[in-house]
This record gives C-alpha cells, sequence and structure tokens, in this order.
C-alpha cells in the first residue's frame, strides 16, 4: 500500500490541497445524443461539454457512448488527439475532486495505449493520472481513479483529457462508454468553516514497521491547530508540513487507530478524523494485493488484463467486485464466477526472491447459495500447463472473511493461478488482501542439515535425536557425532 500512497502523495504536492470525502457528481456526461454535461451541484458547478482535439474526426454519439476516429499509429500520443471535459467552480466557491469513473472501448483497429492528464491552466502544465495499454480486443473495460486529492481554485477550470494513440489503423475507433464518465466531488463554500482532507481517505491499512503517509488540507484556507492519535499508539507519529506520518510498532498490531485533525480559519473551527487499522508485519519483497489502488478496477466476467499492486493479472470469469454483496475489506475485492472456470493469473514469474507464502482472506459471495472450492497453483512456464497445486480453500458456508495461508517456499520466480473448482451449482467467492511473500531459506542447525543431506526432511517421524531410525540400536545422535547414515542399518558407529 505504500507505493500507492507515495505516488498520491507526489500529486498532491503538486498540486496542492488533498479533498474532502466524494460527495455527488461535480461533472456527469450520457454521452448517448451528445456531449453536454450535467452536474449534481447546480449553482455552484459549470461543467463543459465533451469534445475532441483537433486531431481526430468529428465525435459520433449514440447508445453505447461517445466514439471517433483519426488516432494516431505513433506509439508516443499526438498533443491534438483526445477526448476532453471540464469542471469550474462557480463564484464564491472551491471544487473538491476526490475519483474519476469511466469506462472505455476500443474498434479492431483501434488503439492500444490511452494516457489521463489533467490540468488547471488550460495545459500550460498538467499532471499524468494514468497510462493505460489497451488489450487487443473490443470489450469494455472500466476504471476508477480514487483518492485524488485535487482542489479547483475559484476562478480556475479543470480539464479532463484521454489522449489515444498506437493505433492499428487511421479508420479505427475508440470511445468513452455511455454513462460512465463521472468526476465525483464536491463544491465548497469559501466563505465557512474549514474542511479537513485527507489522501488517501477510506480504507486506510498500514503495516507493522512501514511507514503510512496522509496528506492532510484544509479548505477554504485554514490551519491545523491540534491533532492527536486515539489510542496513543506505541509506535511513531508525527505531523509537519501538511503531511502526517505513521510507523507502529509490534505492538500495535490489530489496532484501529483514529486520527483527528482540529482547524481554524476566519469563519469557525471544525475536527476531521479517519481510521487507520495496523496489519501484520510485511516482509520487504512482498507483493501485497488490496484492489484499493486507483485504476485497480475491473466490472465484466470477460477475459481482461487488470494492473494490481504493480502486476498485470489476466482475469477471466472472474471481476473486481464493489457491490454490497462482495464479502471484502474497503471498497472491493476479486469475485470468481460460478458460470464457467474462473480463474487469475499473473502475467509474469513473480518475486525475484521466489516464493515463501501465499496468504489472502476468503468468503463466500453474500447471495450464492453454496461456496466455490479455490485452488492455488503455482508454475514456471505457463504454456507448458505445469501448475502445481501448493494450498487450497472450500468457501461453502464461509460468509465472513477467512485469513488462509499455504507455504511454498520454492527459491526462484513463479507464476501464480488462483482458480476455481468448477461443478454444477458452484457458486461465487470473494479473495481480498493477497499477501506474496518472499522466499527465505531455512535457518538449519547442524543435526538438521545432517539429515537433509540424506534428503530426509527434519521433523518427520523417526529423525528425533533419541530416535533410532534404522533399528540398529545406535540413535539418531549417536550417528550423527560419529557422522554414520543413520538410515542404513549396516552402517553405524
Amino acid at each position: 500500500m505504500n507505493k500507492a500512497i507515495i505516488k498520491y502523495l507526489g500529486f498532491v504536492t503538486a498540486w496542492g490541497l488533498a479533498t474532502v470525502g466524494s460527495a455527488a457528481n461535480v461533472g456527469a456526461w450520457a454521452l448517448t445524443a451528445d456531449g453536454t454535461g450535467t452536474t449534481e451541484e447546480p449553482g455552484k458547478v459549470t461543467v463543459g461539454n465533451f469534445v475532441g482535439g483537433s486531431g481526430i474526426g468529428a465525435i459520433t454519439f449514440g447508445t453505447s457512448g461517445g466514439y471517433a476516429s483519426g488516432w494516431t499509429v505513433n506509439p508516443s500520443l499526438d498533443a491534438t488527439d483526445y477526448f476532453e471535459v471540464t469542471v469550474a467552480p462557480q463564484a464564491g466557491y472551491g471544487l473538491s475532486i476526490s475519483e474519476i469513473l469511466y469506462s472505455e472501448r476500443r474498434s479492431g483497429t483501434g488503439i492500444r495505449e490511452f494516457q489521463v492528464r489533467i490540468s488547471t491552466n488550460n495545459f500550460a502544465t498538467y499532471a499524468v493520472l494514468a497510462t493505460n495499454a489497451v488489450p487487443d480486443n473490443d470489450s469494455e473495460r472500466s476504471y476508477s481513479m480514487s483518492n485524488l486529492g485535487i482542489t479547483v481554485g475559484e476562478g480556475q477550470t479543470f480539464r479532463l483529457r484521454f489522449y489515444g494513440y498506437l493505433a492499428e489503423g487511421t479508420t479505427g475507433t475508440w470511445r468513452i462508454n455511455d454513462n460512465t464518465l463521472k468526476i465525483n466531488g464536491a463544491a465548497v463554500s469559501l466563505t465557512g468553516p474549514p474542511t479537513i482532507g485527507f489522501v488517501p481517505g477510506s480504507g486506510v491499512q498500514v503495516h507493522v514497521s512501514n511507514t503510512l503517509q496522509v496528506a492532510v488540507s484544509v479548505l477554504p484556507s485554514g490551519s491545523i491547530v491540534r491533532w492527536w492519535v486515539d489510542p496513543t499508539p506505541a509506535g511513531t507519529t508525527n505531523y509537519a508540513g501538511g503531511i502526517f506520518s505513521y510507523t507502529p510498532a509490534g505492538s500495535d498490531f490489530g489496532d484501529t487507530n483514529r486520527l483527528y485533525m482540529v482547524a481554524s480559519n476566519a469563519y469557525g473551527v471544525s475536527t476531521g478524523a479517519m481510521d487507520i487499522v495496523v496489519t501484520e508485519y510485511l516482509l520487504p519483497g512482498s507483493l501485497e494485493i488490496t484492489f484499493e489502488n486507483a485504476g485497480e478496477v475491473k466490472s465484466s466476467y470477460d477475459l481482461g488484463a487488470v494492473v494490481l499492486s504493480g502486476e498485470t493479472w489476466i482475469m477471466d470469469q472472474a471481476r473486481i467486485g464493489d457491490t454490497d454483496s462482495d464479502i471484502k475489506y474497503g471498497s472491493r475485492a476479486a469475485r470468481f464466477g460460478s458460470l464457467y472456470p474462473a480463474y487469475m493469473t499473473s502475467s509474469n514469474k513473480l518475486l525475484s526472491a521466489g516464493l515463501g507464502t501465499i496468504s489472502f482472506w476468503y468468503a463466500k459471495y453474500a447471495t450464492s447459495v453454496n461456496g466455490a472450492e479455490l485452488v492455488v497453483e503455482v508454475a514456471t512456464d505457463t504454456t507448458a500447463g505445469d501448475w502445481m497445486e501448493v494450498g487450497r480453500i472450500n468457501a461453502n458456508g464461509v460468509t465472513e472473511l477467512t485469513k488462509y495461508e499455504t507455504t511454498v517456499g520454492i527459491n526462484q520466480p513463479m507464476y501464480v493461478r488462483f482458480r476455481n473448482v468448477f461443478v454444477e451449482d458452484i457458486g461465487q467467492v470473494n479473495v481480498d488482501n493477497i499477501l506474496i511473500g518472499p522466499y527465505q531459506a531455512p535457518n538449519y542447525s547442524a543435526y538438521e542439515l545432517y539429515l537433509r543431506q540424506y534428503n530426509v526432511t527434519p521433523g518427520d517421524s523417526g529423525t528425533a535425536p533419541n530416535e533410532d531410525w534404522d533399528g540398529d540400536g545406535y540413535t539418531n545422535t549417536n550417528e550423527f557425532d560419529e557422522l554414520t547414515n543413520p538410515y542404513d542399518e549396516a552402517i553405524h558407529p
């Protein structure tokens, strides 16, 4: 999680204040008849139309959204090839943007990559929110960029652009799908008591010994006059320069600490709060998948790729669920379907040090009568089909998230796959907070190393020091002292 938080902080530093929680569609575009935008903050926000750059063809609007052709075939974007929407606060208001939602689709010869950029000065300067590869198919793909931490001052206009490029043909089209493009946030009065914002602002977790950083803002202008954490953690906390930092100690594990901030301005005093959950220690080099980072969205069961914590996974008959029926921590979890075999497979071999353990939390999807079995597998070559099972759970009857952990113990990078065991009347399964830990060489004693040279696992029956595996009248310790073979009765001290 720290990687994602640092990314957000870099953005906040560049743009100023963090955002308050998502409250409304400050801008939304149906794109079914024209490019007109609407807002749930009338009288406070002005919404611009959905338009295209001069480098693409005219936009066509219809029941499936707005699309255009003429995208560059070059491997880098053309500054004139884009879709654009705008929102601006009206007089007396500032604008806080917390989330951007959209869904896109290409034709068979459409773009293969796109970039999302934003600006508040008509692109004299800008920030890149995302760069996304597009699979070679015409499936719909949904995206959610949350906890953005964007504020737009009075007199500024927020511009959001989608640049498409690497088209497979100039006649290929790219569209933003109907009723999916939304900018969420709130219009905030500039003549009222302060509102305190946190980035990240929800579902926050920090591992023991890791450092969580939270950007704190005050809108409209004001200052933090007091802060504290309850209960007081054993670890270290600090607030300076608009950044709150927390490094929990081992004794904080399992706690939920609430951060309180008190802000003041000329119009009054207010208090903001956020909860921080302290989770178990995370080994360096681990891969953690929470499904909570920006862009970690897959709304259909169709075959598709999604980037999770920096690694690309292929999901087939599996999606990332965000409904009330998805049993999860935070706002999202993987959901394995029930009508066909479902998979979630890493596109690359994971962890350069090798795989030590794989753990995750699981439960039966809330509305499913049954819960399927789920198998965890690893492989050195996915094309050869040499998947090796390393773990298995049965979610039938499991209605609350339950932790599972299995030891892999392979000292080389491996592909990882989660799949359901497909049978008739199979149920759906939720999986959340996947943690893949790096391989660690066992710290064997001299006696254990002595046993292992005979291809015996220490701890197996007959391997205790006072036992006599080969029945020759000498204990394993006697054999160890003389370095004779404890598994050959003809060889002894």
